[in-house]
């Protein structure tokens, strides 16, 4: 099937950017005030783990409801794969689960010692982070981008191409890990984000890519859980380590590559 790529009028940019500015609007909002509160209780001596959890499950509660309103409202849930076609190719999904298991494991093989509490709280958060994350990035932005610019097997890698590199970018707020750490940072999210981008479009589901995101997540911080804040230890980062760093990750864009290149992008279906 031919899908022939579509340039936008002038009034369809219009509306596409107003929906964008927004969203970009919102997320950053939300972001910035989440750090905000977060120093600030910092700075009254608060670094309750329970405490700063529970704002940043507040945070993703609130980016996950915008989210799925933006979905909801320009009705992209059959492309953002919240409805519509069943799960396809699940086989697909094996690797960035296995993967970035393994890699999180790999550079982070501590466990810390946390309460039940602290544990139950975490896995509700990092749950949260997996449906704000994709719904927000994957679901609304990948698509709504797909939607613009039109449904040729260029333009969709392009947008797959944009949202990947925001969702790198974004990652850049907290500037907390120094210049090399915050830039594996990017890199990390950008190739992540690409294969996630890739494997929603093949499999046509975004759950399992929100499942796959939270245990990630998990895997990665399991010696932070029930950690108060200021005691938590950074390591500062060195070129090499960034560098080690993203070339591990490497691999999530050669399978996001993969992946547009082998499978048809069939979107109508």
């Amino acid at each position: 099937m031919i899908l022939n790529f579509s340039t936008p009028t002038l009034t369809t940019r219009k509306g596409f950017l107003s929906q964008m500015i927004v969203f970009l609007f919102a997320l950053f909002s939300i972001l910035i005030l989440r750090t905000f509160s977060s120093n600030l209780l910092l700075k009254n001596g608060i670094d309750s783990y329970q405490i700063h959890t529970l704002l940043n499950l507040g945070a993703n509660l609130i980016l996950i409801s915008f989210s799925y309103y933006l979905i909801k409202k320009n009705r992209l849930e059959n492309l953002a794969g919240l409805k519509g076609a069943k799960l396809q190719r699940w086989y697909l999904l094996i690797f960035p689960l296995v993967y970035l298991v393994f890699l999180n494991l790999l550079l982070n093989a501590k466990v810390g010692n946390p309460a039940i509490m602290d544990i139950v709280l975490a896995l509700i958060y990092f749950v949260s982070v997996g449906f704000a994350e994709e719904l927000s990035v994957r679901g609304f932005m990948q698509s709504y981008f797909i939607t613009h610019y039109g449904k040729s097997k260029k333009s969709i890698i392009l947008s797959v191409i944009i949202s990947a590199l925001f969702f790198g970018f974004v990652h850049l707020i907290k500037f907390d890990q120094g210049l090399y750490g915050e830039l594996s940072q990017v890199l990390f999210a950008t190739f992540i984000g690409a294969m996630f981008g890739a494997v929603l479009l093949v499999t046509k589901r975004l759950y399992p890519l929100i499942i796959i995101h939270a245990i990630v997540d998990i895997v990665g911080t399991l010696d932070k859980v029930g950690v108060p804040l200021e005691n938590e230890l950074k390591d500062p980062w060195t070129l090499e380590s960034a560098i080690i760093v993203a070339a591990l990750t490497l691999p999530c864009l050669i399978y996001a590559i993969i992946i547009l290149k082998k499978y048809p992008l069939n979107l109508n279906q």
